[in-house]
């Protein structure tokens, strides 16, 4: 949770108020920092206590639980004049009171460095390793055509009869990534070339008379152009690149190639306002002669707006296309997302946010459509510690009625060393 040390429209009454000075003056200091020798490692610890009225994402197994989740961990970090290098570890656990065999420890350790040979020429690289897991019923996200893992009616003795699925308990996988960003050009330079690469390699650890067709790697390289012509103005051209490689032969030919060409740009209408598009084209093939191709318009929008200094209004819309894992289904997709950022004291945040995508999944000819929303309150306590509340719902509603779901969850969380842990390369985003 990142305390935000705007200043709120009473500036009068802080000013003349020694007491709220000090806490704005504290909150803006960098994240606890403990020396070791020319290094500095800043601990991580997040706590949460919630309840999900929904916790397989599928209404016709609808199941409540308490959830209890901590983070915990630290990182190592290195400076030497404009490079850094650092090294984070963190683990997750998760605790659902009325669902034990989906209980999991989650395990991430990641590398980060930022290199600058010259003025001209800008390396960052990013390396990780994730021992995690997938919760049962939830497809949505993994690029699966259907949720996985779910479990029957409960019988009689009231426990849950899994032999029908074959799943015990939750997909486990590891997950080793790379990606790097290599930028030619000074700074302030007009012109700047990019080169940026990703890797993800999937494993799956358990139930691997479904899963093992699920095991990939997937590869990603975008050589970018960047020109500034005016000062506030810079236009761009990318072409992404998308190779996805399965490891079982049965499901080989369904390997696949994305590309999406891109131009754009970047308007900073003033220090309130900043505009971004990305426009182009998109072509997708399979392996598999058999598989349709397809090729469409693609694009990214997005606005921020700051009406005042503590209050902040961001919305995106994108188009694209992602196939579904061991599938030649393709689902198209529309995006929104908007959110609501607003610092009522040096102390005190609000977020509302929502989201709405609505997916033509074009290989089994089902409409889904992806609804959330939320609400979250946070207050700094002290530099080194937050606390908030927060509040999401999702929905599901698909042209197959067996996948729909509505989910309601409220949350309780604290956090210790509240910058460090949003700034922190972790696997898994903030709960708030």
């Amino acid at each position: 949770m990142r305390i935000s040390h705007r200043k709120f429209a009473w500036s009068l009454l802080l000013c003349c108020s020694p007491t709220w000075a000090a806490e704005e003056l504290d909150i803006r200091k960098d994240p606890v920092i403990i020396p070791a020798g020319p290094f500095e490692f800043a601990p991580i610890f997040e706590a949460a206590e919630s309840y999900n009225d929904n916790i397989f994402q599928q209404n016709r197994f609808q199941r409540d639980s308490l959830l209890t989740q901590f983070h915990a961990g630290g990182q190592l970090a290195l400076e030497r004049q404009l490079n850094r290098y650092a090294v984070t570890y963190t683990l997750q656990s998760s605790q659902y009171h009325n669902s034990p065999q989906d209980d999991y420890i989650d395990h991430f350790v990641g590398g980060t460095s930022h290199i600058e040979f010259t003025s001209r020429n800008r390396l960052d690289v990013n390396l990780g390793y994730l021992d995690s897991h997938y919760q049962r019923g939830v497809f949505l996200g993994r690029d699966l055509i259907s949720p996985t893992g779910l479990p029957v009616p409960t019988g009689q003795n009231g426990i849950d009869a899994l032999s029908a699925t074959g799943r015990s308990g939750p997909d486990q996988y590891h997950l080793h990534s790379v990606d790097a960003s290599y930028r030619y050009g000074r700074a302030e330079a007009k012109g700047n070339l990019e080169l940026q690469f990703n890797a993800q390699d999937y494993t799956f650890q358990n139930n691997r008379e479904f899963t093992a067709r699920q095991d990939r790697t997937l590869f990603e390289v975008t050589p970018g152009f960047y020109f500034r012509v005016a000062p506030k103005t810079t236009l761009q051209a990318q072409v992404e690149n998308q190779l996805i490689k399965h490891r079982q032969g049965a499901v080989s030919g369904f390997d696949s190639l994305k590309q999406r060409f891109l131009f754009g740009g970047t308007w900073r209408y003033s220090a309130k306002t900043q505009v971004g598009a990305r426009v182009g084209y998109l072509r997708q093939e399979f392996d598999n002669s058999k598989s349709e191709k397809y090729d469409d318009v693609t694009w990214d929008l997005s606005a921020s707006w700051s009406p005042l200094t503590y209050s902040r209004l961001n919305l995106s819309i994108a188009r694209d296309v992602s196939p579904s894992v061991a599938s030649d289904n393709l689902r198209a997709s529309d995006r929104y997302r908007v959110d609501w950022t607003h610092d009522w004291t040096p102390r005190v945040k609000t977020q509302l946010f929502g989201s709405r995508e609505n997916a033509d999944n074009l290989g089994i000819k089902r409409q889904d459509d992806y609804t959330s929303f939320g609400v979250d309150l946070n207050y700094g306590l002290r530099r080194w510690l937050g606390i908030g509340i927060n509040y999401s719902y999702r929905s599901l509603k698909s042209e197959d009625a067996r996948y729909d779901f509505n989910q309601n969850v409220v949350m309780l969380y604290i956090t210790g060393n509240p910058r460090i842990s949003d700034d922190a390369r972790t696997p898994w985003t903030s709960w708030y």
